[in-house]
């Protein structure tokens, strides 16, 4: 019994899926699309594809198939208004659609974030939320999140004429004319504070980067003295904070110089403010922070402003009691603060809290 029950757990996730709309809209892999006995017991009758792989499918299913590739520079933004029409269709009539791509992780949940968005009238952010939900394995790589930000601004409809259409294909010209991949220099607050998790590690590629987004002063965070693109940032005004994993308070006690250095530097309408860090807790709590800071508000809402202008965002108790505090320090929290003394009383030293 034992092993028939096992048998039946590795199929279920060979043949993975997950219903986004009850049992009418799924989201799954490509193992799953190509099991007659599974789309016959879910009672699929669409099936659309968003991937090159070869796909054989039965004559009583209708298919749609866009030959997407998962990459830093594939087009998906051209093919929504079909996928929508094409799932849309297919719900009216009573139908059941699946949307798979090879696992089920980026290219198929982005078209289905497209139609909640188009079908719901609901933000990028709150679509990727919902289908995450439904299937937490779902991550759209920041190339198709970028797209499907273009697509709501767009009002679902792609017009070549929309400047938001405009700026996405002019990025996307840049990134191909100097062979850089699509990396998440993502807009906190538009041409004045950007986040990134990733970075250039070629000179050439790094600096162009650096050129076309127009940043004038850098933040960068890392646990230790070594900063591979620091020759790079020579023309930019550079702050760099080491904050060690060790030290559980080094990131709060960091925060007060980081805000400072980036309000001072948004004061010039000229500026533009770019922040690396590779750990994406330690970089969302320096944006919050930043938001927090500058705006006066609570955690809750910086935290909310973040994951609108980053989607895949997870945030953990970490992020939230690191805010709570610097709060309550009223932004200036020091070793010897009360709170501060007691919040770090009750960790046993040397814990890697980012771990």
């Amino acid at each position: 019994m034992q092993d028939q029950r096992r048998r039946r757990a590795l199929i279920r996730d060979s043949e993975s899926y997950d219903a986004i709309i009850d049992d009418k809209l799924l989201l799954g892999n490509l193992s799953a699309a190509q099991s007659p006995q599974l789309l016959n017991r879910l009672g699929i009758t669409h099936v659309l594809s968003v991937c090159p792989d070869y796909l054989e499918v039965s004559e009583n299913l209708k298919h749609l198939s866009l030959p997407i590739l998962d990459d830093e520079h594939s087009d998906i933004l051209e093919n929504l208004p079909t996928t929508c029409q094409f799932i849309q269709e297919a719900l009216n009539s009573g139908g059941r659609v699946l949307v798979h791509c090879v696992l089920g992780i980026s290219r198929s949940p982005t078209v289905v974030c497209a139609y909640l968005m188009f079908s719901q009238n609901i933000s990028a952010a709150q679509a990727i939320r919902l289908v995450r939900e439904r299937r937490p394995r779902s991550r759209p790589n920041y190339n198709f999140i970028r797209q499907l930000q273009v697509f709501s601004a767009c009002h679902h409809n792609v017009n070549p004429e929309a400047p938001a259409y405009i700026l996405c294909k002019t990025q996307q010209d840049f990134y191909e004319a100097h062979s850089l991949k699509v990396i998440d220099g993502m807009p906190i607050l538009p041409d004045q504070l950007f986040l990134s998790f990733d970075f250039p590690e070629n000179r050439d590629h790094a600096s162009a980067f650096l050129d076309h987004l127009g940043v004038t002063h850098i933040v960068s965070i890392t646990p230790d003295h070594i900063y591979a693109t620091r020759d790079i940032l020579e023309r930019s005004v550079h702050k760099h904070f080491i904050v060690p994993y060790t030290a559980k308070e080094s990131l709060l006690l960091a925060l007060p110089s980081l805000c400072r250095f980036v309000d001072d530097a948004l004061q010039a309408n000229i500026s533009r403010v770019f922040l690396h860090c590779m750990d994406e807790l330690r970089g969302g709590i320096a944006i919050c922070a930043y938001l927090m800071f500058s705006r006066q508000i609570l955690p809750a809402q910086a935290l909310e402003i973040l994951q609108d202008r980053v989607p895949l965002f997870d945030d953990n108790p970490t992020v939230l009691r690191h805010l709570e505090l610097f709060e309550q320090c009223r932004y200036a929290p020091t070793q010897q603060h009360p709170l501060v003394r007691a919040w770090l009383s009750n960790t046993p030293p040397q814990v890697n809290m980012f771990s």
